[in-house]
């Protein structure tokens, strides 16, 4: 029989759910520095 998770645990699982969200969203946010920086560099050579 399934246990009924408690609010506690519910919350925790939403705060880590987004946390992993926020965490790709900022890796993508970094490629994307990275790919400037490199199309700026070739633009420089």
């Amino acid at each position: 029989m399934p246990t009924i998770p408690t609010q506690e645990e519910e919350f925790k699982s939403e705060i880590k759910e987004r946390s992993e969200e926020e965490l790709l969203e900022e890796e993508i946010r970094n490629q994307q520095t990275i790919d400037i920086f490199v199309e700026s560099d070739k633009n420089w050579c």
